[in-house]
């Protein structure tokens, strides 16, 4: 739940932009044609408004994950927004909007035969006026619309970055490995290397293992030729590590993090010749 933090985050913001969008037309048209013509509106456009959010929600999702990884969901949010508005701008242009036919217009006028007399137009603003304000108005708009994106994605980032920091900080110097591998929490990954002298190579992967815990306990576990995953219990992995590490070298554990943004948080535990740790590096980010 801690990786799509930041997905939440912005799933909740797209939420609240289109109830904004919606209670500022619901109240633009509340003064111009009155609140039952607006409630029988509302109702008639709510399914297409839905179909809407459906349909691409739907096309997002399957895109992302065509062309995405590790950051789908963000890639799966940004093309959610998009397909969106570019359907609204297309009905737009086409003059199908989403509300009903202008025949509504006239649900609160008085009984049919009576002649309304038509409100008089005030004077009209002129064309470049008018689109310089709308120019400005949508600039405005998209630069707000950045800059809470950007700020989002800066306060996550932090936040996953806190969070490798606080799991870094549970490992301390003098350790075994018995106590370090069930410590560390998070689902992050673990790739483990001795630290050979430049003459010994290991290219059949005999001095390497790579973990990632899952939330039931265990551990994936891959090494060998073609590494080759295995399901194994904290207990297996434990006593395969073990096995590993009694090569008489150092070994080095990188622990990863990953989240649902490009950055990834790293730190490195070095395990001394006895099994014991020696020293733990300061958490970094990479892309």
């Amino acid at each position: 739940m801690q990786s799509q933090l930041l997905t939440m985050t912005y799933g909740l913001l797209f939420v609240l932009l289109i109830a904004g969008a919606v209670f500022r037309s619901v109240w633009r048209q509340k003064k111009r044609i009155g609140l039952r013509a607006v409630c029988t509106r509302t109702r008639r456009s709510a399914q297409w408004y839905l179909l809407r959010l459906g349909a691409t929600s739907l096309a997002a999702f399957v895109l992302a994950k065509a062309i995405a990884d590790e950051s789908a969901a963000v890639v799966w949010i940004v093309l959610w927004v998009a397909f969106y508005w570019l359907w609204r701008l297309w009905d737009r242009w086409g003059g199908k909007g989403i509300e009903g036919p202008a025949v509504e217009l006239t649900s609160t006028a008085g009984v049919a035969g009576e002649s309304q007399p038509l409100p008089e137009a005030g004077p009209q603003k002129p064309l470049w006026r008018r689109a310089v304000r709308k120019t400005v108005m949508l600039g405005g708009g998209a630069a707000v619309f950045i800059v809470v994106m950007l700020g989002v994605m800066i306060l996550g980032l932090g936040y996953y970055a806190r969070q490798a920091k606080a799991e870094r900080d549970k490992v301390r110097v003098g350790m075994t490995v018995d106590e370090v591998l069930p410590l560390v929490q998070g689902g992050c990954g673990i790739r483990a290397h001795a630290v050979l002298p430049e003459n010994v190579s290991d290219e059949a992967g005999i001095h390497y293992a790579s973990l990632t815990g899952h939330k039931n306990g265990q551990f994936g576990w891959y090494d060998g030729p073609g590494y080759r995953g295995h399901e194994l219990t904290e207990d297996e992995a434990l006593e395969l590590m073990k096995q590993k590490m009694s090569d008489g070298y150092e070994w080095r554990w990188r622990y990863t993090f990953t989240n649902d943004t490009p950055r990834h948080f790293s730190f490195t535990v070095t395990f001394g010749r006895d099994g014991r740790v020696k020293d733990v590096t300061d958490v970094w980010g990479w892309d």
